[in-house]
């Protein structure tokens, strides 16, 4: 993830817009005047669900948060990566500060080896035996890159130093500690050594567990520059391809997770030990909707449980994304689906795997939905036969009904609290109503919640590192093949493109991507070939500097010359087809919104403002925009044949 897609993973366009527009509620999107022409009424769209916005008046512009930024306060795209970092409290990276990381990833690497080589030695054998007796087999051993530290807390220090590595770049790293008298030592000694690697496959730090009877169990590296445990979710690398289509399955320990990979499970990752984090409900979020929490079924973990829910569900169930007008708006993130899978008693997840691999599967797939699951879990805690355990217990879970946007579902969760609790729903609701009125409370469903509220600063001296950006919008893209495709083979073949379609920097999401379409564009006055490619790179801020580096440097498939145009041709005929069909969303969205029925002010003022477009209820000249959307996407669908059946001719 680059430094422009963290910094937009932390905003939400609704919050941004809402801070310099009055917006008010249209359907599920909602509109304003323009505040970048001059109009009498409402042709200002922001769509909450597409994290875009668009003006349907004179501008006939949209974009995301980064360009209404840079539209609205007229800065150039440096100048609002700036601001928003501040306001979002990411730190740009320096040169030096790039190179600290590099050299920690590198360090990390080379212990990583180091480790692997002492664990496959002859120094290794006890803990290869141990392994054996776990059950792990040795292609797993190699897939999760175990391996075995020493026991004196020289060694490893030793072996990295002979690498050129400094003692203070290791201390940095966290793979050693300076005690009192400025002795460095290993970190991890004489212990069985899991590699963390983050969601984008960089080794960012270790997990050691104890080989002998020394105290913790389980060690992690500490906070450095590139390793933050409340951030990162183990085994998520290798989980996501499959977490996309099966869901994501959560469990406690570095063990549980390989196991479940070993068995074929290979949606599984772990939360090293800890309640989730908002952080790590964000990273699950980009990967999927759908959500299984397995930890253990004892007092202790079903408490470790009910912490993790409570850091959880409520950012799960809903989005408070923003004020209009002192009103906290709450966007409701549809589709999600979070359960919960209770283990028998007195057995963790690699235990259940090894024994039957089967039950694994049953106890996954029958997993409870959140609400089955909480309802005897509070009940547990405190004696519901006394009207203050019944009142605790609602209290508890009217915060989880009123988050329920669906209206059959809140009922039939009412129905089974009040049958549970053996009150009347009656009481339940009007409970509800009594809470929405305390002083601080409000209605849950309608209320910023310490969950959700968007954290002004990021890790560092008063910012709280587990709740740092946990407003984003989840759904966002950390990637973009498709984008990051087109400009690596542009930016290492210049030859192809200026024999492709038309590129527009609109066609690309991510912002870092349409920056780099724009300098690309700027570069082809006397022709695009490799001078114009190193003015980008001598051009681009240092915050694009890695993407771009990352883009040159991208390993892109073989293809001879003559097919290199063709396969290019149709990747841009796609971006722009992605693009066209996005704002046909958009302009059908508001098109069915204002020809549905609602308040009378929705349905009043069919003026023109003078902007080319009517207003109100323009049934016929949207239907003339979406008409002539339609035809540039059958345009771009005859100009991706002809160009295919040109290139085959030519073949």
């Amino acid at each position: 993830m680059t430094v422009v897609d963290d910094i937009k993973s932390r905003l939400d366009i609704l919050e941004v817009v809402s801070g310099k527009v009055t917006l008010q509620r249209s359907g599920q999107s909602y509109k304003a005047n323009c505040p970048f022409h001059q109009e009498r009424t409402p042709s200002f769209y922001v769509f909450p669900d597409r994290q875009s916005w668009r003006c349907f008046g004179a501008c006939a512009t949209g974009g995301d948060v980064f360009s209404f930024v840079m539209k609205s306060e007229n800065l150039e795209f440096g100048e609002a990566l700036r601001s928003l970092a501040q306001q979002t409290g990411v730190a740009l990276p320096s040169q030096q500060r790039r190179t600290e990381q590099q050299t920690a990833f590198d360090l990390n690497e080379a212990a990583k080896a180091y480790f692997q080589q002492r664990l496959a030695s002859s120094q290794g054998a006890e803990t290869r035996a141990y392994l054996e007796r776990r059950g792990l087999e040795r292609l797993t051993v190699a897939q999760f890159e175990l391996g075995l530290s020493p026991d004196d807390g020289e060694s490893m220090k030793n072996h990295l130093a002979s690498r050129g590595f400094s003692p203070e770049q290791m201390a940095q790293a966290g793979l050693v500690s300076g005690g009192d008298n400025g002795r460095y030592r290993d970190l991890f000694r004489h212990r069985l050594i899991i590699p963390i690697r983050n969601g984008q496959g960089e080794l960012a730090g270790f997990g050691g567990r104890a080989l002998d009877d020394s105290n913790p169990k389980y060690l992690n590296s500490p906070r450095t520059p590139i390793f933050d445990k409340g951030r990162i979710l183990y085994a998520l690398h290798l989980a996501r391809d499959t977490a996309r289509q099966q869901g994501m399955v959560v469990v406690e320990g570095y063990m549980d997770a390989i196991m479940a990979h070993q068995h074929g499970y290979r949606n599984v990752v772990a939360s090293m030990g800890t309640a989730l984090t908002e952080a790590q409900v964000a990273e699950v979020r980009r990967v999927t909707g759908d959500i299984i929490m397995a930890l253990d079924a004892d007092a202790a973990g079903q408490q470790a449980t009910l912490r993790s829910l409570e850091s959880s569900w409520k950012v799960f169930q809903t989005q408070a994304v923003g004020r209009v007008q002192s009103i906290t708006i709450n966007h409701r993130q549809e589709g999600q689906s979070l359960r919960v899978a209770a283990l028998p008693d007195g057995l963790d997840p690699d235990e259940v795997i090894r024994q039957s691999p089967e039950q694994w599967g049953q106890l996954i797939e029958h997993a409870k939905p959140l609400f089955e699951f909480l309802l005897p879990a509070l009940s547990a805690q405190v004696d519901i036969a006394t009207p203050q355990g019944k009142s605790w217990v609602a209290q508890q879970l009217l915060d989880f009904i009123a988050a329920v946007s669906d209206p059959i579902l809140q009922d039939h969760y009412f129905q089974q609290l009040a049958h549970h609790l053996r009150v009347s729903e009656e009481t339940l609701r009007a409970s509800m109503g009594r809470l929405s009125r305390q002083p601080g409370r409000g209605n849950p469903a309608t209320r910023r919640t310490p969950a959700a509220a968007p954290q002004a600063s990021g890790p560092g001296p008063g910012g709280n590192p587990e709740h740092a950006g946990s407003n984003s919008a989840f759904a966002q893209l950390e990637n973009d093949p498709i984008e990051d495709h087109c400009l690596a083979r542009i930016l290492q073949h210049p030859e192809v493109y200026e024999l492709l379609p038309a590129l527009q920097p609109e066609y690309f999401q991510r912002p870092a991507n349409r920056e780099i379409v724009k300098l690309i564009l700027s570069a082809q006055d006397d022709g695009f070939d490799d001078v114009a490619v190193e003015w980008i790179r001598q051009t681009v801020g240092e915050e694009l500097t890695p993407h771009l580096e990352q883009l040159l440097g991208k390993p892109l498939p073989p293809s001879e010359p003559g097919k290199r145009v063709e396969e290019m041709a149709q990747v841009v005929f796609r971006l722009e087809e992605r693009y066209l069909r996005g704002l046909k969303t958009e302009e059908a969205m508001r098109f069915s919104e204002l020809n549905s029925p609602g308040p009378p002010e929705e349905a009043e003022g069919v003026g023109a403002d003078g902007d080319g477009l009517p207003s109100g209820l323009p049934s016929e000249g949207m239907e003339d925009i979406l008409l002539g959307i339609n035809s540039r996407i059958r345009e771009n669908e005859t100009a991706r044949g002809n160009w295919r059946a040109g290139a085959v001719n030519q073949g």
